[in-house]
């Protein structure tokens, strides 16, 4: 395809999803909240770029030029990232649920900030990548995440079954079709909107949880989920 130049744009919130923008140049472009869902960006040129909060499910990174580039809290879930360049990237708070990494050089990955990232077990990372030397959060069975910052995370489909999830930070969070059987609940920060459609909720603990601003439409629980006394069942 044609070179494209989009460097030094303002994209704040556009949609571009689903395109083919590879090899497209967009360094020191600002991306906010863009919308990528699914697009090709293999070998791109994002370096010094702004993809912060942008929605990227599904979106094709490798071979990207990623140097330098805002990623915090990005929704990359099941993203293609084989043979990105991430030195000095932050990736902090970013959702890499599913994110393939491949082989890529970890000398390519070891100099970003995966602070706060979230990653699981279907995440690939390269065999010589060590992600437990950043303060990341593993997403699955048994986590202990009592008291992580998780605002506005995307978990949807994400087994939380026993996960410790006291004073967890959860607003904003899409836990649609989660499972969470077993998990405890009990003060985490819901103080703003949150999405629990259809998440399995069977042995949860909500005991002394504020779901004022939850949505639980067609969620399953049973007499083993502990709510709160005052609260209306779902």
């Amino acid at each position: 395809m044609d070179f494209i130049d989009l460097s030094n744009q303002d994209l704040t919130q556009a949609e571009l999803s689903n395109l083919d923008l590879s090899h497209t140049d967009l360094a020191n472009s600002n991306l906010y909240r863009a919308g990528l869902f699914k697009s090709n960006l293999h070998a791109a040129n994002l370096q010094r770029a702004n993809l912060s909060y942008s929605y990227a499910i599904g979106l094709n990174l490798s071979d990207a030029k990623l140097n330098n580039a805002e990623l915090s809290y990005a929704n990359l879930y099941q993203a293609n990232l084989i043979g990105a360049d991430l030195r000095q990237a932050n990736l902090h708070g970013v959702n890499l649920r599913g994110v393939d990494f491949g082989d890529t050089e970890a000398f390519l990955l070891s100099q970003a900030n995966f602070n706060g990232s979230l990653y699981d077990a279907e995440t690939n990372f390269p065999n010589d990548f060590d992600i437990s030397q950043f303060d990341a959060h593993f997403i699955g069975k048994n986590s202990n995440l009592q008291s992580a910052n998780l605002h506005s995370a995307y978990l949807r489909n994400a087994d939380l079954r026993y996960a410790n999830l006291v004073h967890a930070d959860l607003r904003n969070c899409n836990l649609q079709h989660a499972d969470l059987r077993h998990a405890n609940l009990n003060n985490a920060n819901f103080d703003s909107f949150a999405d629990f459609s259809n998440a399995d909720l069977r042995h949860c603990d909500f005991s002394n949880t504020d779901l004022s601003q939850v949505l639980m439409d067609n969620t399953k629980f049973d007499e083993s989920t502990k709510f709160p006394a005052d609260y209306p069942l779902p």
